[in-house]
């Protein structure tokens, strides 16, 4: 067995890996760079080696530590350098041994091009695309004419849905593939991309599976991972409802068909897309899978532990007969993401206050410093129950009962995901999170706060109709209009709302904002319910932070404007702090409304800023500039205006 591992990780994964080593009693070392120090992970470890910014991608770096820490055993987790051909071969040239199958099943799988014809080679129902992977943008816009619209472009290398889009034309083609192409060579440094068939209304479904040096191969059953946006997964479950037994059947037996075929050692993933009842293989994943927790759930078996026996060089701990699974489970993932604004990212300081008695797999107590230069992922809550339904409404009281204040999350959102009619009925397919805009479908977060701190502003005590909140400490800050009491008028991050007082019902203030039904808020300490929408509202200096349905909004009073007077805002800001990785236009030239004007990256997404109105445009950052929230990239003035 191995006696000292050397994790090549950061993170959630790290800690997992950590958990298994301590129950078997194997020495670990740990890697980090500056801003990681703090992670639980590397608690128990033996070492903890520092690494240089972006040493997670230094193979040369993660050899030495593990060398000169007596490590006899690398774990490369997910992501980073855990499907890299490259570094597992220097792990092994070094001495060492790698957890994961050998770098020519590494290579092989990696190229996505490569692993689609091995696949058809095995039997394994494959998708038309491109024969082979690469970067020469004329050839893959050659090569999608025989492949037909809608298709999918995909990086090469990598994983987790990063670079990944769908073209429906030869339109917009050129500008996909550039994009994915940059994407790539940031994420993975590698921008070879490849061209696949796109499948409308599909589901996405896993296949766990394992193999050993003596030929063993098995299947762990699988999950579905249909709940993604953007081809980023968001809420797992296993095992995957609504399939036939009979095609379940023939997923896994080609899934085990394919680990044979390839002589694979260690833990894989099948991706399939299940189309009514045929399936295609898209990918195989040769590492331990983010929501590999789900699968450990309802087969009880530990899939770390099983990684290390067989790197070690030991059978398969169980053949297929003896493996079962009962139950089901459901993993949400945390995001540092506002699912109401475009999905942004949200970096900066999160204080957890409250966590849910569920499984949860974190690399931190309370306390996390979310930077933009990694993942957005911050932990995963995972449930278990006797059925489906059991298990997704844990998923949601989990995701609901989380509490915590600094940014805003994707938890909100995704407990009114896991309750959508659609999901529990196993009626949605990869698309479904695309095609839904989250305000329109679950409502707008920012006149909830507005609503709430216009509740904790107004709401009745005993001693007078006037809480003791209100800005003056009287009836001053009223303003009679149309037969309400008053107003107040407000921003929420900047966002005027003008909440109108209509009057009192018992310990309730009935309000509106702007709609003109009147809503119930009712204060209960620094919990302020909206009609039937909880949130929580805290003082923050001279205003109020409110969190409601996962995101965060800063609540100040403002001057009175009115809505919808103003004209356009001629700055054109950075939604969020990232890099200005490419710009479109150049200062001095003439811009049309929703023009592209330039790409912001950030947490390995890019987000694209448009022009808001006609007009000449200003260029305020080099392209490759990294940039704050809200610093001004681009001014459009009238035109003639300069002159």
């Amino acid at each position: 067995m191995i006696t000292r591992l050397l994790i090549a990780n950061r993170g959630e994964v790290a800690a997992r890996i950590a958990r298994t080593c301590d129950r078997l009693g194997i020495e670990y070392v740990t890697v980090s760079v500056e801003e990681d120090r703090e992670l639980t992970g590397h608690a128990g470890a033996v070492a903890t080696v520092p690494l240089p910014a972006g040493g997670y991608l230094d193979a040369s770096a993660l050899i030495r530590a593990a060398t000169e820490t007596g490590c006899d055993a690398v774990h490369p987790g997910y992501g980073f350098l855990s499907e890299n051909a490259g570094f597992a071969r220097a792990v092994r040239a070094a001495g060492l041994v790698f957890v994961g199958p050998s770098s020519r099943v590494i290579e092989t799988m990696a190229d996505k091009a490569s692993a689609r014809q091995v696949m058809a080679e095995a039997g394994v129902p494959v998708l038309p695309g491109t024969a082979r992977a690469g970067e020469d943008i004329d050839a893959l816009v050659a090569a999608a004419t025989d492949i037909g619209y809608p298709l999918i472009v995909k990086p090469a290398g990598g994983g987790g849905g990063k670079g990944m889009s769908v073209v429906r034309s030869a339109a917009g083609l050129r500008e996909a593939l550039a994009s994915a192409s940059r994407t790539a060579t940031a994420a993975f440094a590698d921008g070879r991309l490849h061209l696949e068939r796109y499948v409308e209304r599909a589901r996405h479904i896993e296949v766990q599976v394992f193999g050993d040096e003596f030929g063993g191969a098995v299947h762990l059953f699988d999950r579905d991972c249909s709940l993604q946006r953007r081809h980023q997964k968001v809420i797992e479950e296993a095992p995957a409802p609504r399939i036939p037994e009979a095609v379940r059947a023939a997923m896994f037996a080609a899934a085990v068909q394919g680990t044979k075929a390839l002589q694979y050692v260690g833990a894989g993933t099948f991706e399939f897309l299940l189309v009514g009842d045929e399936f295609f293989f898209i990918e195989m994943n040769t590492r331990l899978q983010v929501e590999h927790t789900v699968t450990e759930e309802i087969t009880g078996v530990d899939l770390v532990e099983w990684q290390l026996r067989v790197a070690a060089g030991e059978p398969l701990p169980a053949e297929q007969q003896d493996i079962a699974y009962s139950g089901a489970s459901v993993q949400v993932r945390m995001y540092a993401e506002d699912p109401f604004r475009s999905f942004l990212p949200c970096p900066g300081e999160l204080e957890v206050t409250h966590w849910p008695d569920v499984r949860v797999e974190r690399a931190f107590t309370r306390r996390l410093h979310v930077t933009g230069g990694f993942d957005p992922m911050i932990a995963k809550l995972v449930t278990t129950g006797a059925t489906r339904a059991e298990a997704l409404a844990a998923a949601r009281q989990a995701s609901l009962e989380l509490r915590w204040t600094g940014i805003s999350t994707n938890l909100g959102f995704a407990a009114q995901v896991l309750a959508a009619p659609i999901v529990a009925a196993a009626e949605h397919d990869t698309a479904y999170l695309d095609r839904i805009d989250p305000v329109t479908e679950f409502g707008d977060p920012d006149e909830v706060a507005a609503l709430a701190v216009g509740g904790v502003l107004s709401a009745p005590d005993r001693a007078t109709p006037w809480s003791p909140g209100a800005p003056t400490g009287d009836r001053g800050w009223l303003d009679p209009v149309d037969g309400d009491l008053g107003g107040i008028d407000l921003t929420v991050d900047g966002r005027p709302f003008t909440v109108r007082v209509r009057g009192y019902d018992g310990d309730a203030v009935l309000l509106r904002a702007p709609a003109v039904p009147a809503h119930r808020v009712r204060v209960d300490g620094d919990t302020v319910t909206v009609d039937a929408i909880p949130s929580v509202v805290r003082r923050r200096g001279a205003g109020w932070e409110c969190q409601v349905a996962g995101v965060t909004r800063e609540v100040r009073y403002a001057e009175y404007r009115t809505l919808g007077s103003a004209s356009a805002e001629p700055e054109i800001r950075s939604p969020m702090p990232g890099t200005l990785v490419r710009l479109h236009v150049e200062s001095g030239a003439p811009v049309e409304e929703g023009q592209l004007l330039g790409v912001v990256e950030a947490m390995k997404l890019e987000h694209e800023l448009t022009a808001s109105h006609a007009g000449i445009v200003t260029v305020n950052a080099a392209e490759g500039a990294v940039v704050t929230t809200d610093q001004p990239l681009f001014l459009i003035e009238e035109r003639g205006a300069a002159l």
